[in-house]
């Protein structure tokens, strides 16, 4: 065999190793496979849209789910431009369809591209398909800045069903997923609940009414829902006190009504970053008593940080040897419902008997806790010089105190 033949054997073989390679992809050249279907007839091209979509209906692979994107909009191109029956448009519109969800679904969680694939869909069943996909991921999903990510999605989709006319529920659906997120986002980022020293404005001190100096705002881990409590730490008594209260981003507000006590409102919004608040409650006993302050305390400090492994419900339910505000006892955990965690605190000595109820996120390593609506405890896994321990602390809404709390590990 002469070197040129041999050259150009081994030059051959070079091409068909790269055409095979390029051919991995569902469709390897998308312009020539559309001249081949131009010269089709409609039923050939709706079929090979329709064979194309179950061929690869399980896929995973970003780049095959790409290429079948590319493959699939220029394909509904060419058989509007051909003026083909509506199920042959369909098919190709299907595909698409299916494709564009699959890379919702396995894609990076970004708000932005999530909402440029929803822009993509054909039709309000596949838009409602990717929002209550999303929506049924909520639960499972611990990271704060995913949730984040989730609310810039549905609020994008929920703005664009609405350009396109799509029936109410569709973007129904998406309001309820931003405030189901919500919900989980005052959980796993609970900048609000905490302690805070607050004052009363001037014109409502001159009202004679019980100061207060300081308000609780927990999480009850119950049907409560929030617990606001305004404090007056030096007598320490309650002044007003809020079950129920709701909180929608940046605001709270709470009600209560009744025909055997003070009815009264409160609302007051809170920054973030800052932690300064600002509000004003309502009653039927006084004018409007205006307050503002800053967070002394916050339980969001808690969840700072990270596990030092992998952290399980192993690793909470059983007994906790340690001390809750200054008292050295054991926490016995148990959870006898799903996602349900209870437990009870007995001092050494016996003499003190407390009962918790709330929830334990694995994946920061933070269990949280509360004692009858009036005492927090929250505590994390986390490791120093190399020592394990469950650090946090505990605030009280009858005194405003915050105190250290901590137990060992289980061993």
């Amino acid at each position: 065999m002469s070197r040129f033949i041999f050259i150009v054997l081994l030059l051959t073989a070079f091409s068909f190793t790269a055409v095979a390679q390029a051919c991995e992809l569902p469709v390897c050249d998308i312009p020539a496979q559309l001249t081949e279907l131009r010269a089709k007839n409609g039923d050939q091209r709706g079929m090979y849209a329709i064979n194309l979509k179950a061929q690869y209906k399980d896929t995973t692979d970003t780049a095959a789910l790409l290429n079948l994107q590319d493959a699939g909009m220029a394909m509904k191109q060419l058989f509007t431009e051909l003026k083909d029956e509506d199920w042959v448009v369909r098919a190709a519109s299907d595909l698409v369809n299916h494709v564009v969800l699959s890379l919702a679904k396995y894609s990076v969680v970004n708000g932005e591209t999530l909402a440029g694939y929803y822009r993509m869909l054909d039709g309000q069943t596949s838009r409602y398909a990717m929002i209550t996909h999303w929506q049924s991921q909520i639960t499972s999903i611990e990271a704060a800045s995913e949730l984040n990510e989730l609310v810039v999605f549905a609020v994008s989709a929920r703005e664009h069903s609405t350009q396109v006319g799509d029936e109410d529920w569709v973007g129904r659906a998406a309001t309820t997923m931003i405030t189901d997120i919500t919900i989980k986002l005052t959980s796993l980022d609970p900048v609000h609940e905490g302690v805070y020293d607050v004052a009363m404005s001037d014109a409502s001190l001159a009202l004679g009414t019980l100061a207060f100096d300081k308000m609780a705002v927990l999480d009850s881990s119950s049907s409560k829902n929030l617990v606001v409590v305004f404090i007056n730490s030096k007598l320490r008594v309650t002044a007003y006190s809020f079950s129920n209260a709701e909180i929608n981003g940046n605001v709270v507000t709470g009600l209560v009504l009744s025909n055997g006590d003070i009815s009264k409102r409160v609302s007051f919004t809170i920054d973030r970053t800052t932690g300064s608040v600002s509000g004003v409650i309502e009653s039927t006993k006084n004018d409007a008593i205006e307050f503002s302050g800053a967070q002394m305390f916050s339980t969001r400090q808690v969840f700072a940080g990270k596990t030092p492994r992998v952290v399980t419900q192993n690793d909470v339910i059983g007994t906790l040897k340690g001390q809750l505000a200054g008292i050295s006892g054991k926490l016995a955990i148990k959870s006898f419902m799903t996602n349900v965690y209870s437990a009870t605190f007995t001092s050494d000595n016996g003499s003190i008997v407390m009962s918790f109820q709330g929830k334990f996120f694995p994946k920061t390593g933070v269990l949280s806790l509360t004692s009858a609506e009036k005492l927090k405890l929250v505590v994390s896994l986390r490791e120093k010089d190399g020592v394990e321990a469950w650090t946090g602390y505990s605030f009280s809404t009858v005194t405003g105190k915050v105190t250290p709390a901590t137990f060992a590990p289980k061993k």
